[in-house]
């Protein structure tokens, strides 16, 4: 089954350029190859961090260990497995080799200052090729290449715990007096610029920092605090930097982890162990990769080395839409064509990603908001059972027929050991997840719908449906009076509460779908999707106006948090978070002063996450901007290309951002009234 795979992968590596830089220690190509065929990966996915194999036995080693595991025992499709991977980890060292001798070609050319740095690499390529990593530099050269390979065509890949896979090296290195802590430093600074060399922006290129461990100790280090330390200094998009924070995390990772908030590039994402872990135990993960766990590619939560991940979304704004038309789709006549997030992009009309046709009730018909309200969660139960049902499908659809790569499989102890496929049993978990975003924009229209029709009846449902197809037109008053009722995040129960019965019943009806199907889909409060969402549904009950931004993530809606950011906490705390186990996802946009000093400001910040994981949050993303610099950019790019702001889980150039995501964006930062 594996043998196109393999043809495919070897001709591949048969074309692989190699790069030597003029300057630094790191070698490897960037954007100098493109992938002419991607067959050979045609079911990896870049979401997950691949394995780590390659540090614990080198590249020789998992030829070898992959020739080893080979037995009678074994089935044909398991051997075939193995065989295929030692031929390609094979290839990789001869590749490897090739920069061998092509170094020794430029020593012998070199002038006399030049031959140390050269030589040093050579050496460097010379045990990678042979051996596994010795030194950090080694360690940090080989990821890099790895990364590469594994996103050949798509310059994409989670990279995980890196810290935490890496500091047994930087730790011998340091303890042998082999480096300084600045070479170290420049090393990753150097491996930072050549990541953005690839790519910018969503790149799916994450890592995670520090964490507890299984035995209640912090894998935290120094090298921890060097990993955030160098995202400060390059200043650049890449990579994702997160931070996961326990009782026991050292204070130099949180005051450099502050630094990179206090920039206000949106990175430097925290997540609380203290409420991670226990929610991934209490959905069938062991404690050992409970506490492995990292973020994928976004924000979402999945256990590095004990999983990948895959996921479906649903448009949550829309299921209330639909439920209030019994299940059809409208599509308005102002109705535009709108980019996914980025200028370059082409623009389409954008239909929400739910199923149509589900008549779930006749809103007019209803007499309470409790039976209006029922017929909203029969819709949502109906949508969360149709997605749930096509992941059940998809899983069953790689049990039979899926195929991960012979590169990707080698970077995985239990493959290594098995020959099972990943999508066969070669990850100890099969991780699914479904994504459901905007809810706290329904929690603001049903509760406006709640007030305005069934307890002041200023306005029958007929009347608010008339107003939001019609966009509001000749309707100004009313929807002066929807925007004034209670809104998410301002730590009013009377909202926030329906925003917790919603996220409720969403991950019961995933529970409920578990024990019927003995499949389980992790929840998540997350959505990347809102820009386009807010242009594939009419205007809103809540008096939102057509492409006016509703919420990413369970965040409030941009602009309708006027009582500060501990008062946007205390809202998202209200709801199940630990039950929502795939990520409940939080940003929250500050103003650029925050106090008088950097060191108060930093203060503020620290206190805000405290008392994010106090109230039960999994994570929280902060960003600092400036409002008028983001204004300026919008109106002269060109002379704003180092402006970064967060996205969905990513942070990108504000410039490369469409008009209307750079909206969403400055629309994010009136949470103080600013």
């Amino acid at each position: 089954m594996y043998s196109k795979i393999l043809k495919d992968t070897l001709r591949l590596y048969d074309k692989l350029p190699v790069i030597i830089p003029e300057k630094g220690f790191l070698v490897g190509f960037a954007r100098e190859f493109w992938c002419p065929y991607s067959d050979a990966f045609r079911n990896d996915n870049h979401h997950y961090p691949m394995g780590t194999t390659f540090l614990k036995y080198g590249i020789k080693g998992i030829a070898r260990k992959a020739r080893r595991n080979v037995s009678p025992s074994k089935s044909k499709m398991e051997n075939e497995l193995l065989e295929g991977i030692a031929i390609v980890y094979d290839k990789i060292s001869e590749y490897f080799s090739k920069y061998v001798a092509s170094l020794d070609e430029l020593i012998q050319k070199a002038a006399e200052e030049e031959k140390p740095r050269l030589l040093s690499i050579r050496n460097n390529m010379y045990v990678l090729a042979n051996k596994k990593p010795q030194t950090f530099t080694q360690g940090i050269q080989l990821y890099y290449f790895m990364w590469k390979l594994r996103g050949l065509f798509s310059f994409t890949g989670d990279l995980g715990r890196l810290d935490y896979h890496l500091r047994y090296l930087y730790e011998n290195d340091v303890n042998n007096n082999n480096v300084s802590e600045k070479e170290i430093l420049d090393v990753i600074c150097e491996f930072y610029e050549k990541l953005n060399q690839n790519n910018s922006g969503d790149t799916l290129i994450n890592i995670s920092i520090g964490g507890l461990n299984p035995d209640g100790t912090d894998s935290g280090s120094r090298l921890s605090a060097l990993f955030l330390k160098a995202t400060t200094i390059v200043q650049k998009t890449e990579p994702h930097i997160n931070v996961r924070l326990n009782e026991h995390s050292r204070e130099d990772v949180i005051d450099e982890m502050l630094n990179v908030q206090y920039l206000g590039h949106g990175q430097g994402s925290a997540y609380f162990d203290k409420n991670v872990i226990p929610a991934l135990r209490s959905k069938g993960i062991r404690k050992k990769a409970a506490c492995s766990y990292t973020n994928d590619g976004c924000t979402e939560i999945m256990c590095d080395g004990y999983s990948g991940i895959d996921f479906n979304h649903m448009d949550a704004v829309a299921v209330l839409e639909a439920a209030l038309n019994n299940g059809k789709y409208i599509k308005r006549d102002y109705f535009r064509p709108i980019k996914y997030y980025h200028k370059d992009f082409p623009a389409n009309y954008y239909v929400p990603d739910i199923e149509y046709g589900y008549e779930s009730g006749i809103v007019e018909d209803c007499k309470t908001f409790k039976e209006l309200y029922n017929c909203y969660l029969k819709q949502l139960r109906f949508q969360v059972e149709n997605r749930a049902t096509q992941l059940l499908s998809l899983y069953k659809n790689r049990k039979r027929h899926g195929l991960t790569s012979l590169f990707l499989s080698g970077t995985f102890e239990r493959v290594l050991n098995t020959g099972k496929d990943l999508m066969r049993g070669g990850f100890a978990y099969d991780y699914y997840q479904m994504f459901s975003g905007s809810i706290p924009t329904v929690a603001d229209s049903l509760c406006a719908i709640k007030k305005a029709v069934f307890e002041e009846k200023r306005y029958t449902i007929s009347q608010l449906k008339e107003a939001t197809g019609n966009n509001f037109e000749g309707n100004e008053v009313m929807r002066q009076i929807l925007l004034n009722y209670p809104k998410f995040g301002n730590d009013i129960d009377e909202v926030d509460e329906i925003a917790s019965d919603i996220v409720k019943h969403f991950c019961k009806y995933l529970d409920e779908f578990y024990k019927k199907h003995k499949f389980r889909i992790f929840p998540c409060l997350l959505g990347w999707r809102f820009i386009e969402e807010a242009h594939g549904i009419a205007a809103t009950c809540d008096g939102r106006k057509y492409g006016a931004s509703i919420a990413e993530h369970y965040c409030a809606t941009p602009g309708k948090a006027t009582n500060g950011p501990t008062a946007i906490i205390n809202s998202i705390g209200k709801a199940p978070c630990h039950e929502a186990a795939g990520v409940v996802a939080v940003h929250i946009s500050l103003p650029r002063k925050l106090a008088e000093t950097k060191q108060e400001s930093k203060d503020v910040l620290k206190t805000l996450l405290k008392s994010a994981e106090e109230k039960g949050l999994l994570m929280v993303n902060i960003s600092i901007y400036d409002k008028e610099k983001l204004l300026q950019a919008q109106k002269f790019p060109e002379e704003n290309q180092d402006v970064i702001v967060r996205v969905w889980g990513y942070s990108a150039k504000f410039v490369d951002l469409c008009k209307e995501m750079q909206d969403n964006v400055i629309s994010r930062i009136e949470v103080n009234g600013q």
